[in-house]
């Protein structure tokens, strides 16, 4: 039985991939911060390991007799977030490269990265950038690996949902450009069978083909309200980010990086079953 180390197992998609893994039959090993977490969480790990991407001494003992590395550890995405303001390059980047160096010092046998849908074509934001870093490292390292690469997670789009119920409706640009996020179960489905695949990159997105006007109405539906939609210029996300860099340059990457991709058609090939609707319900519900 294989032994999976998990990084970013506290996280939005770690949670569900170390899930998957062990109803696949796989031993895991969940990598955090604070593995005293993780019982809060519900994350239900075989081991766990103190460690901190950043802290590359703290790794090499959670990569010891490790077989697989599956990576979906990175900065926060989380708007709300404001004091995290560790960078994407300093921990999607640069951290994601400390792992790698221990995986390789262990002897690991495979290495999974989850990086992003359409990376290759934003080099100029700072979050496709990092990832694509990466990618480029783990493409000289001689390392097995296989990179995930999905399309938008259903939880970035969960205030989208929280919005409408407040009766907002904001479109980046447009609204036309269209894209299929996936729900975090199905992504951790496909990073569970990463595990064992021969590709080297898998592309991966919901079964829902929207633009992104058709996701706000989504999610008003969702909320039982009338569309309200508000078209918002990119140039808006673009200062604010200008604005928010020198307090915080995590979340002016983000604001940047959602400028970008809400206004580029974002379609993968579909790897998942879950609707983007039922989930916004699901929110909607919870919040009430």
């Amino acid at each position: 039985m294989e032994l999976v180390l998990v990084a970013g197992a506290t996280g939005q998609l770690g949670r569900f991939v170390v899930r998957e893994l062990r109803s696949r039959g796989y031993r895991v090993r969940a990598l955090t911060r604070a593995p005293e977490r993780l019982a809060a969480l519900g994350v239900e790990a075989d081991e766990a390991a103190r460690g901190d991407l950043l802290d590359a001494d703290s790794l090499g003992a959670a990569c010891a007799g490790v077989d697989v590395v599956l990576s979906c550890a990175g900065a926060s995405m989380n708007l709300n977030d404001f004091r995290d303001r560790r960078s994407f390059l300093e921990v999607d980047w640069a951290g994601n490269r400390n792992l790698l160096d221990a995986a390789k010092g262990a002897g690991v046998r495979k290495l999974v990265y989850v990086s992003v849908f359409g990376g290759e074509g934003m080099p100029g934001e700072e979050y496709a950038a990092a990832h694509e870093r990466f990618v480029a490292e783990l493409a000289r390292s001689g390392v097995e690996h296989t990179v995930v690469r999905p399309t938008g997670f259903f939880s970035f789009f969960a205030e989208i949902a929280r919005m409408a119920g407040k009766g907002l409706g904001p479109v980046i640009g447009s609204g036309e450009p269209r894209t299929n996020p996936i729900h975090e179960a199905d992504l951790a489905a496909v990073c569970a069978e990463a595990v064992a695949s021969t590709e080297r990159e898998i592309a991966a997105g919901g079964p829902d083909v929207l633009t992104r006007r058709e996701i706000v109405e989504a999610a008003f539906r969702a909320a039982g309200r009338a569309p309200r939609i508000i078209r918002v210029p990119p140039f808006v996300f673009r200062a604010a980010a200008a604005v928010t860099r020198p307090l915080n340059p995590r979340l002016a990457a983000l604001l940047g990086f959602g400028a970008a991709v809400s206004v580029v058609d974002c379609v993968a090939p579909v790897r998942g079953t879950r609707r983007l609707e039922d989930y916004f319900r699901e929110i909607v519900d919870s919040d009430r």
